[in-house]
């Protein structure tokens, strides 16, 4: 008998059946209860071993509906190094990128966006909400700043086109970007905007850009689906 503890036993036979595809990404895993029975095991001990798995990103949660395993075919991935569109993400992956805007208006900043943007808050930028696509399926909800003083009257038909590609054609070079990711537990309206279960859980990247010369660009919040994209970051 093996000395290790019971629920990394089961984490491993679990993530090794999903390996196999006995249990199919995207499907539904059998009840705790079920599962509690066929490892002769306690509930609380079986949930240890689930929630490994769930921290690995194999298994997610949904709240009112029972652990699902996680579809990676349908996964996108992001390097978290550079700048690099949401266009180029997904058109690297073979997907469709599309974009549903929500909100598109000039406004005199928030402190926390002039803040980002090292601008006065007398100066006016445009905010754009967005839902990003990846073939048909919602991604992400992203709420993009950006200071009036570098991009003009740049209309909603221009920032369809992508706001990397407009800069770039008007001779702007792309630096450094400093993201902070965390974990939230989005309301309702998000929820609704990326076809989640209220209560699952999902990845926040908070983003402010710059170009070479260390000008802010753009300052960035977006939330996304947990089950369909994850960051990730190479170390030489």
């Amino acid at each position: 008998m093996s000395d290790m503890p019971i629920f990394l036993q089961i984490r491993d036979d679990l993530a090794e059946k999903i390996r196999r595809q006995h249990f199919k990404g995207g499907s539904r895993l059998p009840a705790e209860r079920v599962l509690a029975e066929q490892y002769k095991v306690s509930r609380m001990t079986l949930r240890q071993a689930i929630a490994l798995l769930v921290n690995q990103g194999k298994l997610i949660r949904k709240p009112g509906s029972g652990t699902y395993v996680s579809d990676q075919e349908k996964e996108v991935s992001e390097n978290l190094k550079g700048i690099t569109s949401f266009t180029q993400i997904m058109q690297s992956q073979g997907k469709k990128a599309q974009s549903k805007f929500i909100v598109f208006k000039r406004h005199l900043p928030s402190a926390i966006e002039a803040s980002n943007l090292k601008i006065d808050r007398n100066e006016e930028v445009i905010t754009i909400e967005r839902v990003r696509y990846g073939d048909e399926e919602p991604i992400a909800f992203e709420i993009t700043t950006i200071p009036v003083s570098l991009v003009g009257n740049i209309n909603r038909s221009q920032m369809a086109h992508g706001l990397y590609e407009y800069l770039e054609d008007r001779g702007f070079h792309f630096g450094k970007a400093v993201q902070e990711i965390s974990a939230v537990v989005p309301n309702e309206i998000v929820c609704k905007r990326l076809n989640l279960t209220l209560g699952q859980a999902a990845l926040f990247l908070r983003q402010t850009s710059y170009l070479t010369d260390d000008k802010p660009f753009e300052f960035v919040k977006t939330y996304y689906a947990g089950d369909r994209y994850r960051f990730y970051l190479e170390k030489h």
